[in-house]
């Protein structure tokens, strides 16, 4: 990718609303009145430009609507970061990283563009992403998509935490996805909210102390109560299950490289697999404390954890130690004074799921996601699902089933709400709008139908589909793959 040193450019600048934009920002991101439900749905709100090392990057922030969970809808921001290539018009598209949840700080979004990656996130919104739900990041993910100038064919999805909860909810939702790197996700959400929320008095501050017990799952056990009221639910309901990534795993079939510790107190890996927790706990741990995974949480066919659900055929597992010498997290609120370093993260070239168990030892009262300071490293991966492209095997029944559902607004797993204090029922749907949902669903098969065997392979899964669900037509044109393009190529 050709840097574009800040001296070299002649900035023109245009006026909109009485703020200036660069001039580029009116070509990527043209509109700028109320956003609509799917054409114009990002509104460029603001625009400039900044270095990135010896690069000169956009930054560019955008309104738009979404559904919630309340069944109404809301607006909500988002911010891309573009890389300079895209701005000076010397490419025509780039790839796409979407960061899931949380807000992508600006300097690590800053870094991936200067390596040449547009970068979405969602930005200053107040909720929680477990609180507010997926609807938001659903809806900002299909506009990034949309946009005429990212390449649909090099889409990636990262998150870590609440966020690599909702990375595996867009990538079993999404089609195609060239890679997905949920880091610490948690897998079953009614698990994970009731285990927060059963030991959210045990991790407390006790009498005649300013400190909690076990202070960062004091602080994240906030969120269990809140996140069960904006779903209407209890923790051990079929509908909590229908929000976790443990529901859609039969349509999660983009590669996915993700990790869990043995340490962690924030997402036990007692939901990733019974037979992985041989520590228990430390001895500065309260002995009440508890994380096991009990029977009453909802199950998909009778399975709770993440390697029951998978198949065996789908996944390799590794252990990875943790490099010496590296200090402790430090105190909620304090910096870091030991050394830290990186894992380079180890992946499978034939499996959909790499999973990195990340040995800690066992998880103790100061423990968060991790007991010790390090970060994960997912760049041999994600340079290895860029070489190998999207393969015709990332299309399964399941998924293009899904991907029809989509279209005729029917949700993957139906969840349903109740209103505290009261007998009603509301049946919600885990959807973006109708015309985004079929907007994205079509798009994304066009590009997937660009290659010969990716098209033949469509137009043989969408024979075998169901006859209610063959939304487009009988079959896809003749079966060849000239004819899917051609069958394809009109739908709107």
């Amino acid at each position: 990718m050709v840097g574009i040193v800040a001296a070299a450019i002649t900035m023109l600048f245009t006026t909109t609303g009485g703020v200036q934009s660069p001039q580029w920002s009116e070509k990527l991101f043209p509109h700028t009145l109320a956003p609509d439900q799917c054409e114009n749905r990002l509104s460029r709100l603001e625009a400039h430009e900044k270095l990135a090392g010896s690069s000169t990057i956009g930054v560019v922030t955008t309104g738009f609507i979404c559904r919630n969970m309340d069944g109404g809808d809301e607006s909500g921001q988002a911010r891309f970061y573009l890389p300079a290539a895209l701005i000076s018009g010397g490419i025509q598209n780039a790839p796409l990283i979407y960061n899931a949840g949380y807000e992508l700080d600006e300097n690590g979004a800053s870094k991936l563009a200067a390596k040449g990656y547009v970068v979405c996130t969602p930005h200053a919104h107040p909720a929680h992403p477990l609180v507010r739900g997926p609807y938001l990041d659903l809806a900002l993910l299909h506009a990034a998509r949309g946009l005429s100038w990212v390449d649909p064919l090099r889409v990636g999805i990262q998150g870590g935490s609440a966020g690599g909860w909702m990375a595996l909810l867009l990538t079993a939702e999404s089609f195609p996805v060239l890679w997905s790197t949920p880091d610490v996700p948690p897998i079953h959400w009614g698990y994970n909210a009731g285990y927060l929320r059963a030991n959210l008095d045990i991790a407390a501050t006790p009498p005649g102390s300013t400190t909690p017990v076990m202070p960062y799952l004091y602080g994240v056990a906030q969120i269990a109560d809140p996140s069960m009221k904006g779903l209407g639910t209890r923790f051990d309901s079929p509908s909590a299950l229908a929000v976790s990534p443990l529901a859609h795993m039969d349509t999660i079939t983009a590669p996915v490289q993700t990790y869990f510790s043995t340490a962690d107190v924030l997402v036990p890996l007692n939901q990733v697999s019974h037979s992985l927790v041989k520590r228990r706990i430390s001895a500065n741990i309260p002995a009440d404390y508890n994380p096991d995974m009990l029977d009453c949480y909802a199950a998909v066919h009778g399975n709770r954890t993440l390697l029951d659900v998978l198949p065996r055929r789908a996944y390799e597992l590794f252990t990875v130690a943790v490099p010496t010498g590296l200090g402790r997290v430090p105190p909620v609120g304090k910096a870091g004074t030991g050394k830290s370093g990186t894992i380079v993260l180890p992946f499978s070239k034939r499996k959909t799921w790499s999973i990195a168990i990340v040995d800690e030892g066992a998880p103790d009262a100061e423990c968060a996601h991790t007991k010790y300071q390090w970060g994960a490293d997912h760049e041999p991966f994600i340079h290895w699902a860029e070489a190998q492209g999207i393969s015709e095997d990332q299309l399964t029944a399941p998924k293009l089933e899904r991907l029809m559902k989509r279209l005729l607004g029917e949700p993957w797993r139906k969840m349903e709400m109740k209103t505290p204090g009261s007998k009603t029922v509301t049946r919600r749907e885990l959807m973006d709008f109708p015309a985004a949902e079929r907007t994205d669903v079509l798009r994304g098969l066009k590009a997937f139908a660009l290659e010969d065997g990716r098209a033949a392979h469509l137009g043989q899964l969408y024979i075998r589909l169901p006859k209610k669900l063959k939304v487009l037509g009988p079959q896809l044109g003749d079966g060849t793959s000239l004819g899917v393009r051609q069958a394809l190529e009109p739908l709107r």
